[in-house]
């Protein structure tokens, strides 16, 4: 088929269009321009584009995507990054002393870590939620009366997470560091001739 019998074509195609959508959108003959009217069953739920409104969709595609598409992977970025500090400022049950309640010496420079080195926005403290829940609200006021004592400029923000802490106690964490610097060879260049005795 020739250009110019496209271009006869157009017209009958647009207006074929336009009375298919008017039928489509149920407007029981209150369709304006190939839209459905305000007052009309369908026409605040369905929107329906014009011929001159679909003509710029499609003249500007895909740029009517591009922001929705940013924005939509801004905000996932914005969660994963808002979980992954959760679990950094989770406070476990290796934080607490044996009763459960009160912060030991982990906990305490965790908390402290998070209140002074943690950047503002995430400095959001996690207790760890157990079976009793008299004990995790033990937690919390225990979290909260620390965070009182080191005079950080009023009442932290401490809430409860059924997030679980997956770590270790901070003995064995520290057995390990101490056993690799203890057994670290001495730093010296091998002697002479014992490279070329090895091959």
């Amino acid at each position: 088929m020739k250009l110019s019998a496209l271009w006869l074509a157009l017209p009958a195609v647009m207006i074929a269009a336009a009375s298919a959508e008017a039928q489509q959108c149920d407007c029981q003959g209150s369709c304006q321009s190939g839209r459905c009217a305000p007052g009309s069953p369908a026409g605040p739920a369905v929107h329906h584009y014009t011929c001159e409104e679909a003509y710029y969709q499609n003249s500007i595609w895909p740029r009517q995507y591009i922001v929705p598409a940013r924005r939509g992977i801004c905000q996932s970025f914005d969660v994963m990054a808002h979980n992954g500090w959760r679990r950094q400022n989770l406070l476990g049950p290796y934080h607490f002393e044996a009763d459960g309640v009160q912060l030991n010496e982990a906990g305490r420079l965790k908390v402290e870590w998070i209140l002074t080195q943690a950047p503002p926005q995430y400095r959001v403290l996690y207790v760890q939620r157990v079976v009793s829940q008299e004990r995790t609200t033990g937690r919390v006021e225990a979290v909260q009366q620390f965070v009182s004592d080191l005079n950080m400029g009023g009442p932290g923000d401490v809430q409860e997470t059924l997030v679980r802490d997956d770590g270790y106690p901070a003995g064995m964490v520290d057995a390990v560091f101490t056993g690799f610097k203890a057994n670290q060879p001495v730093p010296m260049l091998p002697p002479a001739g014992a490279l070329e005795s090895s091959n």
